[in-house]
């Protein structure tokens, strides 16, 4: 259906393609860039393309053909491995005032001085303003007030130009909700369904994509084809996926499928692509922990820590509590290629308004002075698995002298992460007394003083060696100091240290 903007719509008849694509019907002539469409399916109500890149008229009105060329700066750019890496959490809608990927690129620089690999970008698939995305979103289409698929195009080849790698949140959880009306075109929801997602207050669930049904070819084509746009038409490095919508019970899983055209797609464009999933609720223990820490709740935090050893050292490989179904699924990305990232250790953005936001509400920053966002950013030293931060750990664009402390603090931190992963085999070895916990791990080890008031820490004791000495590498506050065997730490600080043979030093 083609609408008028007087009388009523054309209607052109649509063809199945044929033997090679069954169930697909396809128009003989091709709309023209900025033509209005719909369809009508057996006579039915106009619905939207469920591939829609252009919705103008809002998720449940007609589509527009997109013009959808760039001029793209980037032939140089290779992509990035991020195996272990850091990226940066930006949400589009908290990352700046604005709230437009505009303005958020223009953070990049700032971002990139900071050390990181790559930013990850909050799901940007346009969704109903008024009900949000939890309604149901359009994978395909980028959301207007976001500044459109123009503005993302801009965005990726601005963080390329920055050496920055982008990662889109695909936020598949929405992507057949009841509303967005996809039944009509066939069984794209499966019978079952999934709830909303942890730490969000969404309270309503969505039908789970049949990925293993009857009829789950063309669901199964739908999500890869999003895949392919993002990756191709805008020069996108890597996915994250929320594996909880994505896994099934067929003999081919689908996270199998999906990276055997992301790495055909890397092969094709000679630039590295990936897959990356945050686990089965274990992506943000580390952070998680430190949190109840500094709020006072946890009696065994050494015994905790040392729990999380080897889930922060490991790379690749499914949970150990993983269902069948998931190991299947990993097995089949890891026959595609080194292309799947998982198990990342998320910093979980505190529940606080941002700098700018402070004045308009009236609000009290509770930790004004970044003390405990500096413990929980020093955690992330001896991560092993990729690390993802967010602004409200690391204020990106914002003036004030604790927030540029953050960003210096972040960047000495990264600075020495490459060392401490030589060691990211080795156990966690960490132990809690008097509101001070020392965690080691091979050469480095994190002093991290929970108390308002400074500690002496007997590092003979606490951190016990033979021919070597610990040297403080970087501290949150300028008043540690090491004296007679004791270091000193100010109350809510950070230390991080470095063995070095005795002779060394």
């Amino acid at each position: 259906m083609l609408p008028q903007p007087a009388g009523p719509a054309l209607r052109e008849p649509l063809r199945l393609v044929g033997a090679h694509e069954p169930g697909y019907w396809r128009g003989d002539d091709e709309l023209a860039v900025g033509t209005d469409y719909a369809f009508s399916v057996d006579g039915g109500p106009p619905v939207p393309d469920p591939c829609s890149t252009s919705l103008p008229h809002g998720v449940h009105g007609p589509g527009r053909v997109l013009d959808e060329d760039f001029p793209w700066t980037d032939a140089a750019w290779t992509g990035a491995h991020l195996t272990r890496g850091v990226l940066l959490h930006l949400d589009i809608t908290r990352a700046t005032p604005e709230g437009d990927l505009d303005s958020a690129a223009a953070l990049l620089p700032q971002a990139a001085a900071l050390g990181v690999e790559a930013v990850e970008l909050a799901p940007v698939a346009q969704f109903d303003p008024v009900r949000g995305p939890a309604a149901g979103v359009r994978l395909f289409a980028v959301h207007g007030p976001y500044g459109g698929p123009a503005a993302l195009a801009r965005f990726v080849d601005a963080a390329h130009r920055a050496g920055l790698a982008v990662v889109m949140d695909l936020p598949h959880r929405w992507a057949v909700a009841d509303a967005l009306g996809l039944h009509a075109f066939g069984p794209y929801a499966a019978g079952s369904r999934i709830g909303p997602r942890p730490g969000t207050a969404a309270r309503s669930d969505t039908p789970r994509i049949n990925l293993d049904g009857s009829g789950s070819r063309g669901p199964r084509d739908f999500l890869v084809a999003d895949a392919r746009r993002w990756l191709t038409s805008f020069h996108v490095d890597g996915l994250l996926l929320d594996l909880d919508v994505l896994v099934d019970r067929s003999a081919a899983p689908f996270l199998g499928e999906l990276a055997e055209a992301v790495q055909a797609i890397g092969a094709s464009t000679g630039r590295h692509r990936a897959l990356l999933t945050d686990g089965r609720g274990m992506s943000d223990r580390l952070a998680g922990l430190v949190r109840e820490l500094l709020e006072g709740r946890l009696t065994d935090p050494s015994g905790l820590i040392k729990q999380l050893s080897t889930d922060t050292a490991n790379v690749g490989a499914p949970p150990r509590d993983a269902p069948p179904s998931l190991r299947r699924a990993y097995r089949a990305t890891q026959r595609s290629g080194p292309v799947l990232v998982s198990e990342l250790t998320r910093l979980p953005a505190a529940a606080r308004a941002l700098p700018w936001a402070l004045a308009d509400v009236g609000s009290r920053d509770p930790d004004p002075d970044g003390d405990d966002r500096a413990i929980m950013l020093a955690t992330s030293l001896l991560a092993g698995t990729p690390v993802v931060l967010d602004t409200e750990h690391v204020p990106l664009g914002c003036p004030e002298t604790s927030s540029r402390r953050l960003r210096d603090w972040t960047r000495t931190l990264l600075t020495l992460r490459a060392a401490a992963l030589h060691d990211v085999q080795d156990d966690l070895d960490a132990t809690a007394e008097d509101d001070v916990v020392v965690v080691r791990r091979g050469r480095t080890a994190l002093v991290l003083v929970l108390a308002r008031e400074p500690r002496t820490v007997d590092l003979a004791r606490r951190l016990p060696t033979t021919s070597s000495t610990w040297g403080v590498v970087a501290a949150w506050h300028d008043a540690t100091a090491v004296a007679d065997g004791g270091l000193r730490v100010p109350g809510r600080g950070a230390v991080v240290l470095h063995e070095e043979p005795a002779d060394e030093l």
